[in-house]
């Protein structure tokens, strides 16, 4: 059967996102279209593939079991190659979909000169925005227990406050935002003082002031008054040190960017394009494995002539970093290896210089920092694999396939 559109997404591991994400399929809206789902498992050891045949087997789901872990850029590369659709979807598996998600995202499609076009990704949870008050500082336990679950603060969740290992220093101005893991049903948040010695309270944007050490109840109406929705991505860009950022990260989503745009580059957590544009740009570059494969593939898109398109109303959630956990050493080596890379395929050969000169002075400062040694080992790694890589990228310009 021809599908209009293959949504692919890889999994390695992924067990208990399935639920979340296949159920989230039922309600999508597809009344002038049909869509295929090819389901990339990255050899797994978790059953993720037994449970998705148990549970949701259906005549549009086709699953390609992979004999060795391919990464994100082989595991969808792998995907394209098994897609009847004329538009292909990269969609990560720890995500849940909104039901007018993909007809938005295919009528920005429509667009003539569209080469990508991009979700607008919120983080998976709603959150409630905590602030503190203390006129000198106080300090909390970073592990908050909600609804009898330990939920240990995200640094990325907290404003204007040193966060610690299992500390958090906070002052008169800082806030914190902690995920409703319940959704809107009624919620017991209870988060502990450290130091005896500190004082100061907490409190909501409703004006309920609480003492450190007391539960917070938040009935369910409350919880639903107070929640806040975090907007994860709506387009990305490159810093001035070629750095890749998501537009709008934890920003509060107040509809600040409801507007369809043109964006300097796209995240590969769910976005959408033609199949035919994705083979001749290259597809995915493996040698990425995981992380600015994405930015990669966008920069040779725009080469194309091709715009990428933001589209508001084509809703995600995403639990992010679902399948590495952030800033662990197998996330740094492929950062830190893959932002050289994305350089050296996509600027000027001065300008790769200049920045491989800065890659290794900071690879060689980390050698004699505090750091832990794992992480030191991770940024010595993505130097060796740089050299490597640098190797191979001369041998394929000289053969026209860089």
């Amino acid at each position: 059967m021809h599908y209009n559109i293959s949504i692919i997404i890889v999994n390695y591991n992924g067990l208990k996102y399935i639920d979340q994400l296949f159920q989230s399929f039922k309600s999508l809206q597809a009344e002038h279209f049909n869509y295929e789902i090819i389901f990339v498992d990255n050899h797994s050891s978790d059953d993720s593939i037994t449970y998705l045949k148990e549970n949701y087997a259906q005549d549009c789901l086709k699953i390609v079991e992979s004999d060795k872990n391919l990464g994100f850029a082989g595991g969808n590369n792998l995907g394209v190659q098994h897609a009847s659709g004329d538009y292909i979807v990269f969609l990560n598996n720890d995500t849940k979909v909104d039901p007018e998600w993909l007809s938005n995202l295919y009528t920005c499609m429509m667009d003539e000169k569209a080469g990508i076009v991009t979700s607008k990704l919120l983080f998976f949870y709603d959150f409630v925005k905590i602030g503190v008050h203390t006129n000198d500082k106080l300090i909390i336990d970073n592990e908050v227990i909600i609804n009898s679950k330990t939920y240990k603060l995200d640094p990325k969740f907290c404003k204007n406050m040193l966060v610690y290992e299992d500390h958090s220093v906070c002052f008169g101005h800082s806030y914190f935002y902690l995920p409703l893991l319940d959704g809107i049903d009624s919620h017991d948040i209870l988060i502990k003082k450290k130091d005896p010695e500190t004082h100061g309270s907490l409190f909501m944007d409703n004006g309920s002031e609480y003492e450190p050490g007391k539960a917070i109840h938040l009935s369910s109406s409350e919880a639903a008054h107070s929640s806040i929705k975090l907007i994860q991505n709506v387009g990305s860009g490159i810093d001035q040190g070629f750095n890749g950022y998501d537009i709008g990260f934890c920003e509060e989503d107040k509809g600040q960017y409801e507007q369809i745009r043109e964006v300097e580059t796209t995240c590969g957590a769910a976005m959408m394009m033609k199949k035919d544009d994705f083979i001749s740009a290259g597809m995915f570059d493996e040698l990425f494995f995981m992380y600015y494969e994405d930015t990669d593939l966008a920069f040779r898109i725009k080469k194309m002539g091709k715009r990428l398109i933001y589209c508001p109303s084509a809703v995600v959630r995403h639990i992010h970093t679902g399948s590495s956990k952030e800033w662990s050493p197998f996330f740094i080596f492929h950062v830190y290896r893959n932002r050289m890379l994305f350089i050296l395929k996509n600027f000027s050969k001065s300008i790769f210089i200049k920045e491989y000169i800065r890659f290794i002075a900071s690879v060689l400062k980390s050698a004699v920092s505090k750091e832990q040694q794992e992480v030191k080992k991770a940024k010595w790694d993505s130097l060796r694999s740089l050299r490597q890589n640098i190797t191979r990228y001369k041998k394929m310009a000289s053969k026209g396939r860089a």
